[in-house]
C-alpha cells in the first residue's frame, strides 16, 4: 500500500473505522513514517466518557439524538404557527381597518347587504347576520325568512364580498339582493277560504291605484280582520303615461312596518361577528317603514355602492328615488299575514280582487306579533 493511500486512510484510522487487516497495515506504516506520525499527533483524542458519566451507551446516545431532532421539528412547527398568527394579526388588526375598511367602507357594505335584502324582497325578515374576514376581504351573509303567521319560513341568503377595490358577490360578480320565492302564486278570497281554518297565510297586495299613507295606515290599524301588515312598498318614480312603472327610479322598494332589530354600527364595522335579527314587536307603522326606507337608501347612496348592485344603474337612480319619496306619500304594496280566512277578509276590505300568495303554514296564530 503506497504512502498516499495510507494518508487517505488516516481519518478512518482515527475514527476506528478500519477492518483489522487494514488497520494493521496502517499501524505498521505509521510506525516508520514521521510525516504520518505528525499528522496523527495533530489530531486531539476526543474523550466521550463524560457524556454518560462513564462508558458511552450508544443506544442511549441515539435516543437522545432522536429526541433532540423531534424537539427541533416541534420548534419549527411552532415557529411556522407563530408566523401565521402574526400574519393573521397584521391582516385583522392592521390591513382590515386600514385597507379593507378604510373610511368605514366595509361597514357600509355590510349594512347595505343586510338592508338591501329587506328593501327589495317584500315581506322578508332578518334572522341572522355573519361577518367573516379574509386577509384582504370581508364576507357578509344575511339569512332571511318570510313571516308566515307568527312563525317564519327560511327563504335563503344574500351574500356579499368587499375587497380592497370593489364590492360584489363572493364570486366576483355584482351583488344580488333579490331572492326568488318559488311558491308565489296569484290567489283570491275563495282560494284562501278553501285553505281552511287550520292554516295561516302571507300575501302581497299590489294596488294599481296607489294608496295614500293615511289609508294604508288605516288598513294596518283595522281590527275588522285579525291580520298584521308586516311590510309596505313605495313607488320611487311617477307612473308612465300608460300606467306602467317608469324606469328612471328603483321601481318599488319597501321596508318592514313592525320594526327590525338591526345590529349596531360597531357590529357592521367588526372584522368578524355574528348576530340574530328579529322584529322589534312595535305596532305596524307605514310612516316608520318609509322613514327606515329613506334612511337605508341614503346610506346606500352615501356608500356609492349602487353601481355594484345587480339592476341598479348607479347612484343617480337612488338620488332620484329619494327625491320622489320625499315629495310623495303613496303606497303600492302591503304584505299581510294571519289566519287564512282573516287574510281573505282583509283582501276584501282593501278592495282587491286577488293577491300574491307568498307562504302558507299550519295554524300558529297564538303568539302576538307587531305589538298585538
Amino acid at each position: 500500500m503506497t504512502h498516499s493511500e495510507i494518508q487517505d486512510l488516516l481519518e478512518a484510522f482515527v475514527d476506528d473505522a478500519l477492518d483489522r487487516p487494514t488497520r494493521k497495515l496502517v499501524e505498521t506504516h505509521v510506525a516508520g513514517c514521521e510525516e504520518c506520525q505528525a499528522i496523527l499527533d495533530d489530531v486531539a483524542e476526543v474523550d466521550l466518557s463524560g457524556l454518560a458519566g462513564g462508558t458511552v451507551d450508544e443506544r442511549q446516545l441515539k435516543k437522545s439524538v432522536r429526541k433532540a431532532m423531534r424537539r427541533t421539528i416541534a420548534d419549527a412547527v411552532m415557529a411556522i404557527g407563530a408566523a401565521w398568527i402574526i400574519i393573521w394579526f397584521i391582516g385583522a388588526a392592521l390591513l382590515q381597518p386600514l385597507v379593507v375598511n378604510r373610511s368605514g367602507r366595509a361597514a357600509q357594505a355590510a349594512r347595505a347587504t343586510v338592508e338591501s335584502a329587506i328593501l327589495f324582497n317584500p315581506g322578508v325578515t332578518l334572522t341572522d347576520v355573519q361577518i367573516d374576514s379574509k386577509w384582504l376581504s370581508r364576507l357578509v351573509t344575511a339569512d332571511l325568512a318570510l313571516q308566515v303567521g307568527t312563525g317564519t319560513e327560511s327563504i335563503g341568503q344574500v351574500e356579499s364580498r368587499i375587497g380592497v377595490f370593489r364590492f360584489g358577490d363572493p364570486n366576483g360578480g355584482s351583488f344580488m339582493p333579490y331572492l326568488s320565492m318559488e311558491s308565489s302564486s296569484i290567489i283570491d278570497e275563495a282560494s284562501l277560504l278553501r285553505l281552511g281554518e287550520s292554516t295561516v297565510a302571507t300575501v302581497q297586495l299590489y294596488f294599481d291605484d296607489s294608496l295614500s299613507m293615511t289609508r294604508a295606515q288605516e288598513l294596518a290599524d283595522s281590527t275588522t280582520n285579525d291580520v298584521r301588515v308586516i311590510w309596505a312598498g313605495f313607488p320611487t318614480a311617477p307612473p308612465a303615461s300608460d300606467g306602467s312603472t317608469r324606469d328612471d327610479g328603483l321601481g318599488m322598494v319597501g321596508y318592514a312596518t313592525c320594526g327590525v332589530h338591526l345590529p349596531d354600527d360597531d357590529f357592521f364595522g367588526a372584522s368578524s361577528a355574528s348576530s340574530s335579527g328579529t322584529d322589534s314587536g312595535t305596532p305596524a307603522s307605514i310612516e316608520d317603514a318609509k322613514a327606515q326606507l329613506t334612511r337605508a337608501l341614503t346610506n346606500l347612496n352615501d356608500a356609492e355602492l349602487a353601481s355594484y348592485i345587480t339592476s341598479l344603474r348607479g347612484d343617480t337612480d337612488i338620488q332620484r328615488s329619494l327625491d320622489y319619496l320625499s315629495s310623495e306619500d303613496q303606497v303600492t304594496v302591503l304584505v299581510v299575514t294571519g289566519p287564512s280566512q282573516e287574510v281573505a277578509g282583509f283582501i276584501e276590505e282593501a278592495g282587491q280582487p286577488s293577491a300574491v300568495l307568498l307562504g302558507v303554514d299550519f295554524y300558529n296564530w297564538s303568539t302576538p306579533i307587531c305589538g298585538r
